[in-house]
Formats: C-alpha cells, structure tokens, sequence
C-alpha cells in the first residue's frame, strides 16, 4: 500500500509538476491510499485557506480513484520507536501508520527520510 503525504495531494490536485516522473507513475500504476489523519490534516488547511489551489478532497478521491483508510488503533504503540526528527504529530502519525501496515510513503518532505519507512522517491 501506497499512503500519501499532504501536500503530494494538494499537488495532484493543482497539477503541479514536483511530484517526479517516477514517482507520478507508481501512484497512478499502482494506486495509492490517504490515511485518515493525512484526509484531516488536508481538510482542515484546504478550510483555512492554506490549500487555496487545492481541490476539495471529496473530488481528489474522485479523479484519482483513491481511499482513505482508517489509522489503525495499535499504531500509537510505535511512538517510542520513532527518531525525534520534528515535532509535527501528523507527520508522525503518517509514519507510524506506515510502518505499521507496513506501506510506503509518498511524499517529497526531506524529514520523512530519517524515520525508518519506505519512501516511493
């Protein structure tokens, strides 16, 4: 399973070229999945106007054929196991969620990299 991060959502949804080639491929070969934290982290900037070319997530589940999955209950178990590389806890949670169901992430944020996950670029 593929879980995207944030802001790989707002840019599929402006149709943004930072998402790489490669990895623009995998995500529509292979598919991808939102974890529910990721959907209300989205939710929650798109009503701030911080996602202001983004498209609503309703229709981003639409045009790209995507889910959202439930974050699952046991993953709060793996915050110890996890390096303090920032602060931000939906990141956090992103990585636990990954690891737990054993997923790869999409996403381009450089921090990701020092958490022991697979990454899709």
């Amino acid at each position: 399973m593929i879980l995207a991060d944030t802001h790989v959502l707002a840019w599929l949804a402006a149709g943004d070229d930072r998402i790489p080639p490669a990895g623009r491929e995998k995500l529509f070969n292979l598919g991808f999945s939102i974890s529910a934290v990721t959907a209300w982290e989205f939710e929650d900037l798109h009503r701030r106007g911080r996602l202001p070319a983004a498209a609503p997530l309703a229709r981003i589940l639409t045009e790209f054929v995507s889910s959202v999955v439930d974050f699952p209950a046991g993953a709060w178990t793996l915050v110890k196991a996890l390096p303090p590389v920032h602060r931000d806890p939906v990141d956090r949670m992103l990585v636990a969620h990954a690891m737990h169901g054993a997923a790869t992430l999409a996403t381009a944020d450089r921090n990701m990299r020092r958490y022991p996950v697979d990454l899709l670029w």
